[in-house]
Order: C-alpha cells, then structure tokens, then sequence
C-alpha cells in the first residue's frame, strides 16, 4: 500500500505526454501571425485540460504524484527549448487544473 503511493510513473508519464501534446501543437518557430498564433496557443491548452480532467477521473493522484507529473511536464518542455516563463504559465496552469 505504502509502496503504491509512492509509485508515481503513471503520472511521469502522462506529465511527459502532456508536455509532447505543447510541443506538437505549439511549434517554438513563430508563425506569420500573432493572432494564428494565439488561437492555436488557446486550442492546445484546451486540449491539455480535457486530457487532465480524463486522467483525474482514472488516476487518484496524491501530492508526490501530482509533484512527479508537474516535473516531467516541466523538465520536458525545458528540454525542448521554450521560454521559462512561457513553461511556468503553463505549469502552474497544469497544478492548479489538477
């Protein structure tokens, strides 16, 4: 029981997963247009935020987990090459969605 709550490679995963979902969706080459831009930025937070809301359902996450999850997506997005503020906008989003 205790062993379980320390198993956190779900939520790493689904971290990792999230952070690809930005990667995809938001290209760190700027596009034409600010509003473009802009509009495919919002459709893939939505995106982002149905996916979290998914996994809550399945998944009960205590606080070491949800730390886990958060420095997955994090690292994972920094490993990329996005700007740190762009990433902790989108991280603290992420904590506080979940």
């Amino acid at each position: 029981m205790v062993i379980n709550w320390f198993d956190a490679k779900e939520a790493e995963e689904f971290g990792k997963s999230l952070a690809q979902l930005i990667i995809e969706r938001i290209p760190l080459a700027k596009d034409k247009t600010k509003s473009k831009a802009l509009t495919k930025q919002l459709e893939a937070v939505d995106k982002l935020y149905l996916q979290i809301d998914q996994f809550k359902v399945k998944h009960k996450l205590n606080f070491y987990k949800k730390a886990k999850l958060g420095s997955a997506f994090k690292f994972q997005l920094i490993n990329a090459g996005y700007e740190i503020e762009f990433i902790n906008r989108l991280t603290k989003g992420l904590m506080q969605k979940l």
